[in-house]
């Protein structure tokens, strides 16, 4: 392991996430921005979607080619985004397409793909993701101990990595994901079947969330939905959350992104739930990172992890994006876990202060 002086100056950030939601664009800021020197690799997982789909398709009724196209729109996205900040991602790795999701078809309408910031003749090049091996080097040419992960969204890219070359990690330091939840958050309401208080993030691959969470040595931080569904730092509307940011091209781009999100998947929501609010999720995974960040804002306490459900069993099917855990006293010594169970007094006000400062 690094020593302390080392840890707070990370040279390799590693951030699996998903597509498309933006608030996963906004965690790749947040560590751009509060990790000034190091090097941040995106590693992208597609969602399993079904273009031109109606409500009468299943989840499990999805393509390979509408997927990877959504995959490949929102790495083009994350590039163009960050540019509006000065930042620069030249490269966005392939996570792979998650196996399953919890969100119907019809909410993943082809509006949302076409991109009106996006150069078309740029895409023709900037569209590619990178391949999973390229990253495996980049991990591996890093000192044992090193590397920081942040996840917002399945597990999926991060399993893989570590299926395809076990020796990654070694290089782990510390995982800090948008994970999880105590069981008392249940999942959007689509006028579907009811999804009971389950995690989205789980539910997309619970083999995954499995494969991390019991297997890897390292440190892991999970940041459950009730840290992040907290009405005091929720906007009602993409009016809103620009109204709370300050006024720059980043931020102009983060509205339109925001409100072609809120109309495609919060609006439909908010008619009936009016506590529906635009919740920037993933951020906290980057929060979480920054340890003056984490302690400032969230109640994190030692937790062990006693079951992932994951197996094709009638049981285990039925549980299937759960994560079973109970505080703790201390943490294991061999696979510690972490998991903040709130904010702290004045969590708010430090959450909305650290959005605003990104943002700048």
């Amino acid at each position: 392991m690094q020593n302390s002086n080392e840890s707070q100056n990370p040279k390799l950030i590693v951030a699996f996430i998903d597509a498309p939601d933006p608030d996963n664009f906004v965690q790749l800021l947040a560590l751009c921005r509060l990790n000034p020197g190091a090097e941040v690799a995106v590693c992208l997982t597609g969602r399993p979607v079904r273009f031109n789909a109606d409500k009468e398709h299943k989840t499990w009724e999805w393509d390979y080619d509408s997927s990877h196209l959504a995959q490949q729109a929102s790495a083009m996205r994350a590039k163009n985004f960050l540019r509006n900040f000065g930042i620069s991602v030249t490269k966005v790795f392939d996570g792979g397409i998650a196996p399953r999701t919890l969100v119907p078809h019809w909410v993943h309408f082809a509006e949302y793909y076409k991109f009106a910031d996006v150069d078309p003749l740029a895409a023709i090049r900037h569209s590619e993701l990178e391949p999973q091996e390229d990253l495996v080097k980049l991990i591996l040419a890093q000192p044992e101990g090193s590397v920081l992960i942040s996840v917002g969204g399945p597990m999926t890219g991060l399993r893989q990595v570590i299926e395809r070359c076990p020796e990654v990690a070694s290089r782990f330091q510390e995982v800090h994901c948008m994970f999880a939840t105590w069981g008392n958050v249940s999942l959007m309401d689509f006028g579907d079947a009811p999804r009971g208080a389950v995690q989205f993030n789980v539910a997309c691959d619970p083999l995954s969330s499995h494969f991390i969470l019991m297997g890897l040595d390292c440190p892991i931080y999970l940041m459950p939905t009730e840290v992040t569904r907290v009405q005091g730092i929720g906007f009602l509307n993409a009016q809103k959350l620009r109204e709370a940011l300050p006024e720059n091209k980043g931020t102009r781009a983060l509205y339109m992104l925001y409100a072609l999100w809120y109309d495609a998947a919060v609006k439909p929501r908010q008619d009936k739930n009016p506590e529906e609010l635009i919740f920037i999720h993933d951020v906290v995974a980057a929060f979480s990172l920054d340890a003056e960040l984490r302690k400032a804002i969230y109640d994190v306490v030692p937790v062990k992890i006693t079951a992932a459900p994951c197996l094709p069993s009638k049981a285990d099917i039925a549980n299937w994006g759960k994560v079973e855990m109970k505080q703790v006293k201390r943490a294991s010594a061999d696979k510690p876990r972490y998991a903040a169970i709130g904010l702290k007094p004045g969590g708010e006000a430090k959450y909305l202060e650290a959005l605003k400062k990104i943002c700048a």
